[in-house]
């Protein structure tokens, strides 16, 4: 699985010359060698979490996981950036709000895959103006250039343009030097991982007279190769065989209208699917080509994934699969070229990606093995059951369906079914079900609430790399809410979770900020950096608190506890006797309406309905992120 970036086109600062082309040329490399490639150019930072996220779902188990960026990053304080195209970076908040921490893409794919690579064309100087950002609990002046070193796990690569501290080059061609090596080095057959990186750091060396010297960390225990011995073509036929295909070279017409011009179904999220193409011919003399490849997703045969040009026998057509890429949902192509001696004719497949009507009923949001944005716990509507009921009978293997199945099963009531449904998901693999469970033990449905269960429960997905977990479990060391306080800990996990596009952990930010807690300084503008990047991401709360009348200087609000009213003084105002007749309301006689409320606070209930949450806090309607599938209260 490869996640391929070029960012050129920078609002805020100047754009840069070759990321974009980079991109489109290493993206063609990785699909050559058969990865199935998330290609994306000149994204911001909402769509880069979106991205992302997709692109661990589909990544999830795989054996290799390859982000390559090409574009603006750097680094500060040992910390290393990549830049969305909309950042900023003019205020000391926004690194945390607008960038992309490398640590954190590498936290993701190490929970993800076996091996992981990260492949930095991004060294260039830091543009922006300003200089000193917040990380953490600390306020770091950015003073060096370039990248930082960065250390990885066990079977780890990560690759730069340049050495530590240095500069890379956009080159006097369409490509960097760096990737236009890459490009050609990597596709060497059988050629291992670390011997494509020497050969393009001798490239680029010669390229740059010596200014920039690529570098890369590697702990890799396994070999890994990119591109594996190129397919041998099928034998030319001999005369008895050219005189047998011109005395059934009709048959080529046949079999193009046999198989081309149809639209077949292919559900998202489920692995590979059989196309069944049922090809007519099963004569050793025809072949087929990939005339062209789909646009997204992978071609596959049971014993291998087909690449671009990738050839296939007659006997192999009924076999091949095909796997729709999780976030794309447009229709693809496949071109055929079928030929029988010097005969030739093209047939076009067209693939339609579906989403199963049980991720539409209770799929759920940021849920990094999920497949669609997902719905709150309150948005789950009828018929939901019975759509993951005959999910999870189609696809049993498919822990997903079962997670799904707990959720609607909880939004209808049905606990104990839920719970089960929820532990089996956990059982076969599924992370957001073990942070499900976590959240139903904290909040004692159908049960004493045990916060320690909760709490290790929360550990475990968190340290999978589900967001909700990491909130969660952020919190709860942050505050020693049953566990030993560990405030450091506890902030990280926290800015985890909102790099991600975790809302709620946004909001647990700002309170922390605009307050100052546990030897965090307070600092308002930061607290209101948080607020503005979960307005962004449509949350209600963020907005009702941002809509507040205008003051002087900016506040962040925080709900608190109301007063107990114990005395009540009544006062008669005198009011004159209406005229008319009390209208009663139709078919009740004797009711008066209810009279019109009035005088509301501008912000009270945000025009929004709090539901979905768990006790440790959850989402909202309208674009908020629950936490469970229990009533609970927000940060804020």
């Amino acid at each position: 699985m490869a996640l391929v970036i070029g960012n050129s086109q920078y609002r805020e600062i100047p754009a840069l010359k070759n990321p974009d082309k980079d991109a489109e040329d290493v993206s063609k490399t990785f699909r050559l060698a058969g990865f199935e490639v998330f290609a994306a150019r000149d994204l911001t930072k909402l769509q880069f979490e979106e991205k992302f996220r997709n692109y661990l779902a589909a990544a999830d188990g795989a054996d290799l996981a390859v982000v390559y960026y090409s574009g603006h990053g750097f680094q500060i304080g040992g910390e290393n950036f990549l830049i969305p195209v909309d950042a900023s970076l003019k205020d000391a908040a926004d690194m945390e709000v607008q960038a992309v921490k490398v640590d954190d893409i590498l936290r993701q794919l190490r929970s993800r895959s076996k091996v992981q690579m990260i492949i930095l064309d991004a060294c260039r100087n830091d543009p922006f103006p300003r200089k000193d950002y917040w990380l953490r609990d600390q306020l770091i002046v950015a003073g060096s250039s370039g990248l930082a070193q960065v250390t990885g796990s066990q079977n780890t690569l990560i690759a730069f343009a340049t050495e530590p501290g240095a500069v890379a080059y956009d080159g006097s061609g369409d490509l960097s030097p760096f990737s236009s090596s890459f490009s050609r080095r990597a596709l060497a057959p059988n050629q291992e991982i670390r011997s494509v990186m020497a050969a393009v750091r001798r490239d680029v060396v010669k390229a740059t007279n010596g200014k920039q010297v690529p570098w890369e960390n590697s702990s890799l225990i396994d070999d890994v190769v990119l591109m594996r011995g190129t397919e041998q073509p099928a034998p030319p036929p001999d005369a008895e065989q050219n005189q047998q295909v011109t005395e059934r070279g009709i048959q080529i017409g046949d079999v193009a209208e046999a198989i081309g011009s149809r639209d077949i179904p292919v559900p998202l999220g489920v692995g590979p699917v059989p196309l069944n193409l049922d090809f007519p011919a099963k004569d050793a003399s025809l072949g087929l080509t990939l005339a062209s490849y789909p646009a997204t997703g992978t071609l596959s045969l049971p014993d291998r994934v087909l690449s671009p040009q990738s050839s296939l026998t007659a006997a192999e057509v009924d076999k091949l699969r095909y796997e729709p890429q999780i976030g794309s949902a447009a229709p693809v192509a496949v071109g055929f070229q079928i030929r029988v001696g010097n005969a030739a004719r093209q047939a076009t497949v067209k693939l339609s990606p579906n989403v199963d009507p049980c991720d539409q009923a209770a799929g759920e949001p940021l849920d990094l093995q999920g497949v669609v944005p997902g719905r709150l716990p309150n948005e789950i509507g009828g018929g939901a059951v019975e759509a993951c009921e005959a999910a999870v009978k189609s696809y049993p293997g498919i822990a997903r369906f079962r997670y799904e199945l707990g959720r609607a099963l909880l939004a209808s009531g049905r606990i104990d079914e839920a719970r089960r449904a929820i532990q089996q998901a956990a059982d076969k693999g599924h992370i957001r079900a073990l942070f499900a469970l976590g959240s139903i033990a904290s909040s004692g449905i159908g049960t004493a609430a045990d916060t320690s269960e909760a709490n290790g429960l929360y550990s475990k997905a968190s340290d999978k790399g589900d967001l909700y977990a990491m909130a969660a479990w952020g919190r709860a060391l942050f505050n020693g809410l049953g566990v030993e306080r560990d405030t450091g800990k506890g902030l990280d996990l926290l800015l985890q979770a909102a790099a991600m596009g975790h809302i709620d952990a946004m909001k647990e930010l700002a309170v922390i900020f605009k307050e100052g807690r546990n030897g965090v300084p307070a600092d308002p503008a930061r607290a209101l950096a948080f607020l503005k990047a979960g307005m962004e991401r449509q949350d209600v709360y963020s907005m009702g608190i941002l809509g507040l009348p205008a003051r002087s200087t900016p506040v962040v609000m925080a709900c608190k506890a109301p007063k107990v009213i114990t005395k009540i003084k009544v006062v008669r105002v005198p009011v004159s006797k209406p005229k008319s007749v009390t209208p009663t309301v139709s078919g009740r006689p004797g009711i008066k309406p209810a009279p019109t409320e009035t005088g509301r606070s501008p912000w009270s209930g945000s025009g929004a309905t709090r539901t979905g949450g768990d006790s440790n806090g959850g989402g909202s309607t309208g674009g908020g992120q629950s936490e469970g599938g229990v009533t609970g209260s927000d940060g804020l």
